[in-house]
């Protein structure tokens, strides 16, 4: 069980490196919290395709690298809640950096045997590095 829900929250994270949207969005429950006060100043419930295209708009233009570890996962029947390290490099076209070292927490929801979707993500920020204005989604 804890394979599938570690599947999800790396098909998470490699989305974003891929650009593989439809994956992310593939990822999410169909509404989806998400606390990004740290990052961007703001926590929102959005559809699953306004989070993808919020997300897209924000780095589409950047290299990216997403990277989880120390992941505690917790399952309590059809819920799971996951808290991991992670660090997200960025580089825009002229090798401008911004990277923030987070932690995040996830809640996911099962809809069947070993198929799990995220229904609420709150990232908190342990520091940033580089240059903020590369991207589009940090709050001013």
């Amino acid at each position: 069980m804890n394979e599938s829900i570690e599947n999800v929250l790396f098909k998470f994270a490699n989305s974003f490196d891929l650009k593989a949207w439809q994956a992310l969005e593939d990822t999410l429950m169909d509404t989806i919290e998400c606390d990004y006060q740290d990052l961007r100043g703001i926590s929102k419930t959005h559809l699953k395709s306004e989070f993808v295209s919020l997300r897209k708009q924000a780095l589409q233009h950047l290299k990216t690298q997403h990277l989880f570890s120390n992941l505690e996962i917790t399952v309590q029947e059809d819920r799971a809640t996951c808290q991991l390290s992670a660090v997200i490099f960025r580089q825009d076209n002229d090798g401008k950096q911004f990277n923030s070292h987070v932690m995040y927490h996830f809640y996911l929801v099962q809809l069947q045997k070993d198929e799990w979707r995220i229904k609420k993500i709150k990232q908190s920020v342990l520091w940033n590095e580089g240059d903020s204005s590369i991207h589009k989604g940090v709050a001013g």
